[in-house]
């Protein structure tokens, strides 16, 4: 393989596993947001815990997901 094609193909993958760990956080995040305020932390809290305002945590919590599929797999984002 063309060395620069290599470079590219490098740099895409890193890129693609940077995605995929930057949705696997967002996930866990929205999961430690829904527990705690299943616990009935103020929101308030939550919110700052996380270094959100309320909305941002209202808009994090309500945000659907939009799952890969073959022909797509870059579609994890959100809507």
């Amino acid at each position: 393989m063309d060395r620069y094609l290599t470079s590219i193909w490098a740099a895409s993958a890193e890129l693609e596993m940077l995605q995929v760990q930057i949705d696997q956080a967002h996930e866990a995040l929205v999961h430690a947001l829904c527990t705690a305020m299943a616990a009935q932390i103020p929101p308030e809290e939550v919110a700052a815990a996380a270094n959100m305002d309320l909305p941002e945590l209202f808009d994090t919590l309500r945000r659907p997901r939009i799952a890969p599929t073959p022909g797509n797999r870059d579609a994890v984002r959100d809507l």
